[in-house]
């Protein structure tokens, strides 16, 4: 944990930013057309800058909403939306205080800075809701901790459970790979996995055996604890990992909304984050050819409405996002003669969403 107010910004920061802004610029326009209030959760929100002057999230989100509630669509200008920024450090927390003071804050914009820990306030508000007998307006909460303290699963499944919130989290291995069989270390481990399942990697002695068990049981737990899908992909500072972000979310749509802003960072770029499905790493990659062969496993040859096709592409049990289905996927396959497709009178191509069939050859 960096012990300056400011530190220096890092590459594998700069990826998980760009897929941040990409999301909520989707999230904001989806959400903000059939609710009248947002919430946007920085639950460990640092300085909101960085040593060279660079935005951070809360600086970063705070822009989102500004942009799309005064050139997007007019629906969203009228829709409230609330930023809560949790910061444990005294000085990072007025050193952000200060910086959104100089902000101008559209329309229907608000937002707090509570210094503290992200657990107690977090934990506070949902006690507060709790007694209301309400829900969480719809949320995006950000858990970005150093290390493995602080974003107990207990918390993360009181937040899942209301309706349209969403959870974007930090993991970090490297702490846990370092103190694992500390015996301080053993209560933390419990509540980030609320279980103790993860002491089935001590007996592991391959190194790579025990990261894939600790994350996938860290998947395993997300579902477990209300989260209907699950995203991940790892960041990287040049050839080293650093840690591995999970977004959990109960929507189909939002899922498929996280997949595409993973694949607009640039893969040719500086900033590589790379896909995590639990067996192998799989960098970016333009062709589609693995996912015909997830879909020709998972339908076999019977004919399949393209509506199923397509919610199996959009779920978490894909890299890919729907953009990737019907022009770049199944267009290619039928004129190369791998799928027939059966469609109503008079249509053509896929661009018809009822109706349409395929079968895999």
């Amino acid at each position: 944990m960096p012990s300056e107010t400011v530190w220096e910004m890092q590459e594998q920061t700069v990826a998980k930013h760009l897929v941040l802004q990409a999301y909520l610029n989707g999230w904001l326009p989806i959400l903000g057309r059939w609710n009248d209030r947002l919430l946007f959760v920085d639950g460990f929100a640092g300085p909101g800058q960085y040593e060279a002057g660079e935005p951070g999230s809360p600086l970063i989100a705070l822009d989102c909403i500004r942009r799309h509630k005064e050139q997007g669509e007019r629906i969203l200008r009228d829709v409230e939306v609330v930023l809560l920024f949790i910061e444990d450090k005294v000085a990072r927390a007025k050193h952000l205080e200060s910086l959104l003071k100089q902000e101008r804050l559209p329309s229907h914009t608000s937002y707090n800075v509570w210094q503290g820990t992200f657990q107690d306030h977090m934990n506070d508000l949902l006690d507060y809701i709790d007694k209301q007998s309400a829900e969480l307006a719809p949320a995006f909460v950000m858990i970005d901790p150093f290390g493995v303290k602080g974003s107990p699963m207990k918390l993360i499944e009181r937040i899942l459970r209301n309706d349209k919130c969403e959870c974007m989290i930090s993991f970090m291995y490297e702490p846990i790979r370092r103190f694992r069989q500390h015996p301080g270390f053993k209560l933390n481990l419990d509540e980030l996995y609320g279980t103790e399942e993860w002491q089935r990697s001590d007996e592991m002695n391959d190194e790579e055996a025990r990261k894939l068990y600790l994350h996938d049981l860290y998947k395993t737990q997300l579902k477990a604890h209300g989260a209907e899908h699950v995203v991940s992909f790892e960041l990287w500072n040049r050839s080293k990992y650093v840690y591995t972000i999970y977004f959990a979310s109960g929507s189909l749509k939002g899922c498929d909304l996280m997949k595409q802003s993973i694949w607009k960072v640039d893969p040719t770029g500086g900033y590589k984050p790379r896909w995590y499905t639990g067996r192998q790493q799989m960098l970016f990659d333009t062709s589609t050819e693995p996912l015909v062969e997830q879909l020709r496993d998972r339908f076999g040859h019977r004919p399949t409405p393209i509506e199923d096709i397509e919610a199996f592409v959009m779920s978490d049990e894909t890299i890919y996002h729907k953009g990737h289905l019907r022009r770049k996927t199944l267009g290619p396959l039928e004129k190369e003669g791998r799928i027939s497709v059966s469609r109503p009178l008079g249509a053509r191509g896929f661009t018809n969403g009822k109706g349409i069939k395929v079968r895999f050859r």
